[in-house]
This record gives C-alpha cells, sequence and structure tokens, in this order.
C-alpha cells in the first residue's frame, strides 16, 4: 500500500507540473498573438515625386542610315597597265587629285604623229586659201582639205581624251577607301580601284509610315544618335515622291554636319524628327517605374487612416514616350497624385511609408552626364 501511495502521489505530482506547464506556454501564445496583432512596422522610407504637366516637343522615332554626301567607287574607263599609283589607303584628297596613272606609251607616239599630220593639213589649208583667192584651185580640192583636216583633228581630240582617261583623277574631295590595285597591275576597263567618299557633310536616309506623309516636311530639325550616345543635329532636306508600294513607308532624308568625320557611311542611328507642335503630357520619373512582362506598375502614396502614416499602394500604369529622366504617363495616373521615385523595391501594397529628408539627383528632360 505504501509503495502504491508513493506512485499514485508521484503520478498526481507529474500532471500538476505538466498543468503548470502548459498554463504558461499558454499564456506566452496568448501574449505572442496579442503583441503581433498589435505591432505595426515601422514605415519604410522613400522619396516621393507628384506627378506634374509638362509641355513636351512632338517628335516622332526612327531608324536610319548614313550616307556620303557625295561617295563613289573610282574605276578605270580603260584597259591598260598601272604604271603609277599617286595615292595611300584612307588618304583625303582634293578634286583633281591624281590617283593611278596608266601606261600609255602607245597613246602619246600616236598623238604625236596625228598631231603632225593635222600640223600638215592646217599649211595646206593655208597654201590652197591663197590659191583660191587667184582662182588657181577648184573649190572642191579647198572643201577636200577642209575635210583632211577636221579628220585629223578629231583624231588628235580622240588621242588626248584617250590619255585623260589613263590619269585617273578624283572627281571630288574626300577621303578614299582602301586601294584595290597594285603597281603593273593589268586593270580591264570598269576595275574597281578605290573609293571615294565626301563625308564633312553626311545624308541620313530613313522611312516613316505613310500616316506622316503629310506632317513630316523638308527643314524639320532632326537628332540623331548613335550607338555609342553621341548626338548629332540636323534637317530634313527632302521626301520622296511617292511612297513605297511593298512598305508602305515614305523616303525621308536628313543631312547632319560630319566636319571632325566621327560618323562614317554605311552607319546605322536612331534619330527623333522634332515636329512643331508640341504634347502636353502627365510625367513622373523613369526610377518610379516597376517594368514587368505582365505590366508597368507605380507605388502611389496615400493618407494613412485615423491620421496614421501614409501608405503606398500598387497601381498599373500606362506608359507612353520617355524624354530624358521622365517618361510620359497616358493612363491610370492624375495630376497631384504622389508616387514613390526611389525605393519601391523593398514595398509591398499598404505598407507604411514616410518621405526621406535625402536628396535626389536632379532630373532633366535632356540630361548631360559626364565620365568624372
Amino acid at each position: 500500500m505504501t509503495r502504491l501511495r508513493a506512485i499514485l502521489v508521484s503520478v498526481v505530482l507529474l500532471v500538476i507540473i505538466i498543468a503548470v506547464i502548459i498554463g504558461i506556454k499558454a499564456q506566452q501564445i496568448g501574449f505572442m498573438i496579442d503583441s503581433g496583432a498589435s505591432f505595426s512596422p515601422p514605415p519604410e522610407s522613400v522619396s516621393v515625386f507628384v506627378a506634374q504637366q509638362q509641355i513636351w516637343p512632338k517628335n516622332m522615332s526612327a531608324v536610319g542610315s548614313l550616307a556620303a554626301w557625295q561617295g563613289l567607287v573610282v574605276t578605270a574607263e580603260m584597259n591598260g597597265r598601272v604604271s603609277g599609283i599617286h595615292f595611300e589607303s584612307g588618304q583625303q584628297v582634293k578634286a583633281g587629285d591624281l590617283l593611278v596613272e596608266q601606261e600609255s606609251g602607245n597613246e602619246k607616239a600616236q598623238l604625236r604623229s596625228a598631231t603632225a599630220r593635222l600640223k600638215l593639213e592646217e599649211s595646206r589649208l593655208q597654201r590652197l586659201l591663197s590659191l583660191r583667192e587667184a582662182q588657181s584651185v577648184s573649190q572642191s580640192a579647198l572643201d577636200e582639205t577642209r575635210q583632211q583636216l577636221d579628220s585629223a583633228q578629231a583624231e588628235v581630240d580622240n588621242l588626248n581624251i584617250t590619255l585623260a582617261k589613263k590619269r585617273i583623277v578624283a572627281p571630288f574631295g574626300g577621303r578614299l577607301g582602301i586601294r584595290q590595285v597594285d603597281f603593273g597591275q593589268d586593270l580591264p576597263e570598269g576595275f574597281e580601284i578605290v573609293t571615294l567618299q565626301s563625308i564633312e557633310r553626311l545624308r541620313v536616309n530613313f522611312r516613316v509610315p505613310q500616316f506622316w506623309f503629310n506632317i513630316v516636311k523638308p527643314g524639320y530639325q532632326v537628332e540623331v544618335y548613335t550607338p555609342q550616345g553621341e548626338q548629332f543635329s540636323g534637317s530634313i532636306i527632302a521626301t520622296a515622291a511617292e511612297i513605297d508600294r511593298q512598305s508602305r513607308n515614305l523616303h525621308v532624308q536628313a543631312q547632319i554636319p560630319n566636319t571632325d568625320q566621327r560618323l562614317l557611311p554605311g552607319m546605322s542611328v536612331g534619330l527623333q524628327v522634332m515636329l512643331p507642335e508640341s504634347d502636353n503630357v502627365l510625367v513622373i520619373p523613369n526610377t518610379a517605374v516597376l517594368y514587368a512582362p505582365y505590366g508597368d506598375t507605380v507605388f502611389v502614396v496615400k493618407p494613412g487612416e485615423n491620421g496614421g502614416p501614409d501608405q503606398a499602394f500598387q497601381q498599373f500604369v500606362k506608359l507612353g514616350r520617355t524624354m530624358g529622366d521622365f517618361v510620359a504617363v497616358e493612363a491610370g495616373l492624375s495630376v497631384g497624385q504622389k508616387v514613390v521615385s526611389a525605393g519601391a523595391f523593398k514595398l509591398f501594397n499598404g505598407v507604411a511609408v514616410t518621405e526621406t529628408d535625402s536628396t535626389e539627383p536632379e532630373r532633366n528632360l535632356q540630361p548631360t552626364p559626364s565620365d568624372s
């Protein structure tokens, strides 16, 4: 009996201890639940921007290709062996500079013979004219001599033209390409010797949809951008007189200066055509937008309930074109709404936010970043 009583007492004590532990844990869990229900995380610090209206110049984007103001491939006009090369690849030349000479010994010999014959015919004509005044020669003999003189003159002219063609010169000033001939090489007619490009000015060829054919006009300004980020200003000089039947696009041509020759023909460039009208657009910073495949969103800051801190709510927006550090909003926002411009990556829907005191970098429609 004593042993049984001891066992019962131990069991009772164990049950009491377990009950006490369960009660303590229950109180702790209840306290944690109550604390969690009443806990609110501190507001996130963010930068805020007020959506505003701005006047943007109306423009359109396109992709263009650069072409030389004047450009051609210098070719051989006649068959002949190269007897002299007077240029180097990449050289800058002026109009009339001698590039290549072809062997012309036969033509020079023929020219001397033809010149001698011409002088003989001229002397003969002078004698016959004197005799004709004395009625000592017939008119037909005089006419025949004039015809032979003209024939001799034509032969001399023909040989001079041939010799001139064998001295290949630059038709205009510009920059030469890579030399394609060597000394002593036999050149057939039409053989390509070197390219010549006048590139102090460049043409920009691009195409726009037919919708724009009455809007894009000569004289409008264009801004040309290279893939390296360089920018050049120019103007439209011409539009085609017809719409392409296959693409239904209008061919437009602009010009840009290239005095320092930083651009070369054949380069692909982006460009903006600056139209005279302006657009009144609603803008926010680019940094405020969370880009995603399912749609672009921003966090809109709204006043908190019952005097609490402001809250941020995610909202879908429809974006338009960008300019500098700003992007146009076509739908989803209105003027005066506050959006989170920095720090949106750490937010979730309904989170409390507070505006930071730190200053943001100045935003510009035409930013000019520096390397420093």
